[in-house]
């Protein structure tokens, strides 16, 4: 069998991306192996499940999955030095034959290996679970970031301990966007706007344009250790999430440390200021921190109940009877 490199965007479409230089890139998904029956695939996919078929042998069943779906795939005993296996939860680097078992697709893989997140072809196509408006949301901001930024938020998205807590986590216990899923829905809010705002005021300074969306889209990643998906976890009203923020992304933000000090540099203010009680901010020193702050407010105008209909409707409630004087 040849090896097929079938491009695609994901889940969003098929077309081809690109990467930063404009070449297309190799994104074979989940969704599209029905059609490459009888195939060799080479693909990028997240190992959400494995397990021995037969105790004492090498033969290894796995599921696979992107954001497009979930698949089965088989090791037999002859690839079973080819077989690298990540934690759980990780992206791996595959190559299978796509078989037909019962009218639908099957892997039998030939490789699998580690996947490094510099050579993650798209991050939003390896987030299983994620919504089509998040998908849109995520491939638009990983088009847009330099290099740096874009590895670094693969690896913290990827990052099994991480990611899928971040994709399914509220982003309060009862006020704004409290449905599960609702706090990526929150951190993808207005990335647009951000950028725009920040280019506005600093148009020949591309990076703080990037550094404040993805300032913004983890400023909010320490709630998957006070809010949660379904309930608060324990203890979760000690510190507050904002401080969690530089504890979830740590080992991510070492590696931007190491990879662009200029980058870590104006990230890692952000997450100072917004660790900082609103009460005892002064004015930001790097002016995307601010930005983010105040979009973050804004985000949650809309449950606050701050529309016109809702100001109209108090003052009405609050007016003076009729034949009573108003005080001045």
């Amino acid at each position: 069998m040849s090896t097929l490199h079938l491009i695609e965007t994901g889940a969003g479409g098929n077309e081809a991306d690109r990467n930063g230089n404009g070449d297309a890139i190799d994104c074979v998904t989940i969704r599209s192996l029905a059609q490459h029956m009888g195939e060799t695939i080479a693909g990028q996919f997240i190992v959400d499940q494995q397990a021995a078929i037969a105790e004492g042998t090498p033969h290894l069943r796995l599921r696979l999955a992107d954001a497009t779906g979930n698949i089965l795939a088989f090791v037999w005993p002859e690839y079973r030095s080819a077989i690298t296996l990540p934690p759980l939860g990780a992206a791996a680097s595959v190559q299978a034959d796509v078989c037909d078992y019962q009218c639908a697709p099957q892997l039998k893989v030939r490789r699998l290996v580690p996947l490094p997140p510099g050579e993650v072809a798209m991050f939003a196509n390896l987030l299983p679970g994620v919504s089509h408006a998040a998908f849109d949301a995520l491939l638009g901001l990983e088009r847009s970031l330099p290099a740096v930024l874009r590895e670094f938020v693969a690896r913290v998205l990827l990052d099994p301990a991480v990611g899928p807590a971040f994709i399914t986590c509220r982003a309060s216990a009862t006020h704004h966007h409290h449905e599960r899923g609702g706090l990526l829905r929150h951190s993808l809010e207005n990335l647009d706007l951000i950028a725009e705002m920040i280019r506005r005021r600093f148009p020949d300074e591309p990076l703080s344009a990037a550094i404040g969306q993805v300032g913004y889209l983890f400023h909010d990643v320490g709630k998957i250790r006070t809010v949660g998906t379904t309930a608060r976890p324990p203890l979760s009203w000690t510190v507050r999430h904002e401080t969690h923020n530089l504890t979830v992304l740590g080992p991510h933000m070492e590696w931007l440390q190491r990879a662009d000090m200029e980058a870590y540099t104006g990230l890692l203010y952000i997450f100072e200021y917004l660790a900082t009680p609103a009460s005892a901010r002064r004015w930001a020193s790097y002016f995307p921190a601010e930005v983010v702050a105040q979009f973050d407010g804004w985000s949650a105008a809309e449950f606050a109940g701050r529309g016109l209909q809702t100001f109209t409707h108090q003052a009405r409630s609050c007016a003076p009877a009729s034949g009573v004087r108003r005080a001045g």
